[in-house]
């Protein structure tokens, strides 16, 4: 990920089995959100910590994850996925 005054990366992420379809950061700075998936598995979405950049959880979707949305008022994280439904989780503090 590039640091938009240097362009140089400050945090190359890994950990997905699949593509990387959808980020976002949570409310507070503190959590990036990463979803992945393929027509050949259900997909994961995974936390990171943004200071250290260490995964914090990982969290199975029904499908490939194309959407992520944190709640702005409470530690909760929605994710919406190719097959349709939307999970929702309660994040750990």
């Amino acid at each position: 990920m590039p640091n938009a005054r240097t362009t140089e990366d400050v945090a190359c992420l890994k950990g997905h089995a699949g593509d990387v379809w959808a980020v976002g950061f949570s409310a507070d700075g503190r959590t990036l959100a990463s979803g992945d998936g393929d027509w050949h598995r259900p997909g994961d979405v995974r936390l990171w910590n943004t200071a250290d950049w260490t995964e914090r959880a990982a969290l199975r979707h029904t499908g490939e994850v194309l959407a992520l949305a944190f709640d702005p008022t409470r530690p909760r994280l929605a994710a919406g996925s190719w097959d349709k439904p939307v999970k929702v989780w309660t994040l750990p503090r």
